[in-house]
C-alpha cells in the first residue's frame, strides 16, 4: 500500500511539473520566432500577376560568394553553415509589383534576400531562379548583399527594389 501511494505521489508531482513547465516552454518558443517582411518595389516593364509572379528567396549566406547553392526549404531546421555553401532557407511568390512578402518563424539570422520576376510564367516554385529573369537583391550585386539581422522574437521589414537592368544568371 505504501508503494502504491509513493508511485501515485511521484506521478502527481511529475504531472504538476509538466503542467507548470508546458506554458513556459510554449512562451519561449513564441519568443524565439523571427519574422521578415520584404516590401517589393519592382519598377520594370513586366506585368506581375498570378501567373507571372515575383519570387523572393532567403539564403543563409551570400549566394554570389558561394561555390554551391543548396535548397534547404524542406528541412525543419536550417542546416549548419558550411564554407562555400549558401542554403536557400525559404521562398515565396507575390502577384504584384509592390506587395509585401512575409516570412514567419525563421530560425536563422542573418539572412540574405534576392528576388526575381518570372516574366515567362514558367517557374515551378522549387528550382533556382529562372535564367535571364529580371532580378534584384537586398544590397548591391554581386558581392555587396547586405545581411538582414533579425533578433529573436522580433519583426524586421526591408525594401527590395529592382527593375529590368539586372538579370539572374
Amino acid at each position: 500500500m505504501k508503494r502504491n501511494n509513493a508511485l501515485l505521489q511521484i506521478l502527481m508531482m511529475a504531472l504538476a511539473l509538466l503542467a507548470f513547465a508546458w506554458p513556459q516552454g510554449s512562451a519561449k518558443a513564441a519568443d524565439a520566432r523571427r519574422t521578415l517582411k520584404v516590401k517589393l518595389n519592382y519598377t520594370g516593364a513586366g506585368v506581375v500577376d498570378e501567373k507571372h509572379k515575383i519570387y523572393v528567396m532567403l539564403f543563409d549566406a551570400n549566394p554570389y560568394k558561394a561555390t554551391s547553392l543548396v535548397d534547404a526549404t524542406s528541412l525543419a531546421t536550417p542546416p549548419a553553415p558550411a564554407e562555400g555553401v549558401s542554403h536557400i532557407l525559404a521562398r515565396q511568390g507575390a502577384a504584384g509589383k509592390d506587395k509585401t512578402v512575409t516570412f514567419r518563424e525563421l530560425n536563422a539570422s542573418p539572412v540574405y534576400a534576392a528576388a526575381f520576376f518570372d516574366r515567362n510564367g514558367t517557374y515551378d516554385g522549387h528550382a533556382d531562379a529562372v535564367s535571364g529573369a529580371p532580378m534584384g537583391v537586398y544590397g548591391k550585386l554581386p558581392d555587396k548583399l547586405e545581411p538582414i539581422k533579425i533578433k529573436q522574437g522580433k519583426t524586421v521589414q526591408v525594401v527590395l527594389s529592382f527593375d529590368d537592368s539586372s538579370k539572374s544568371p
